[in-house]
């Protein structure tokens, strides 16, 4: 009797682990960087978020002619319309999104040949891949805009500091700051303006803790600050 309960007991041990295994599938980053440029599963990584985000934005087409802020959560996570009021901006930012991901859903924003396009992406591409993967992908970004909407005015935004006291050591500074390097090249090569936001928003080489609760994301205070970093440009 005792080793029967005993079988039962492991058998539905071994259901329940099933069970939270599955369900932490579900949401696993797949954040693997497709140098080659071919569709991936990546637009799948973000689960349930990026999901939404994307089926939210197949149902709400980008109108023709808008200012589009494009890329992961620190473009996601701030109100764009009201920093700008009286522009028609757009905002198409996804929490955790990486240049795959842009990729991914860029043919919406080309459809709406918008008047001008706002990058800040590859940080999270940072976290697991190298700076040149990352730039091969985001100069396909570019490059599929100005093939497919050639008129839109195209803005690659450098990617700010981190905070390492909050953030930890997922990342470095220096590793930011090469892909910035790099970031600054595509943009000379492609012709479309850079906005050196790294230096704007750096202190000693840190986003200052003024700016930033966790270490990446941004304050209101961060965001005030972005405004006036670009302000000049949104048109």
């Amino acid at each position: 009797m005792y080793g029967k309960l005993k079988r039962v007991l492991f058998i539905s041990i071994g259901l329940n682990l099933l069970f939270i295994l599955i369900i932490g599938l579900t949401f696993i980053k797949f954040d693997k960087v497709d140098a080659g440029g071919k569709k991936s599963i990546a637009a799948k990584r973000t689960g349930f978020h990026y999901f939404e985000r994307t089926t939210l934005f197949n149902e709400l087409p980008i109108p023709q002619g808008s200012i589009v802020f494009l890329g992961d959560s620190l473009t996601f996570r701030t109100e764009w319309s009201e920093l700008f009021p009286g522009k028609n901006v757009i905002n198409r930012g996804i929490g955790s999104d990486t240049t795959t991901g842009v990729l991914d859903r860029l043919d919406n924003v080309v459809a709406a040949q918008p008047k001008q396009v706002f990058l800040l992406i590859g940080v999270n591409d940072l976290k697991y891949h190298s700076v040149s993967a990352t730039i091969q992908n985001y100069s396909k970004i570019v490059n599929w805009i100005q093939s497919e909407s050639p008129q839109t005015e195209i803005f690659v935004q450098s990617l700010l500091p981190i905070n390492n006291k909050k953030y930890g050591k997922i990342l470095s500074n220096d590793k930011i700051k090469k892909m910035n390097t790099e970031l600054w090249s595509l943009a000379k090569n492609a012709d479309v303006q850079y906005i050196d936001l790294y230096s704007i928003f750096a202190e000693d080489d840190q986003l200052p803790e003024k700016y930033t609760a966790d270490g990446i994301h941004l304050t209101g205070k961060g965001y005030i600050r972005w405004k006036e970093a670009i302000k000049e440009y949104v048109d």
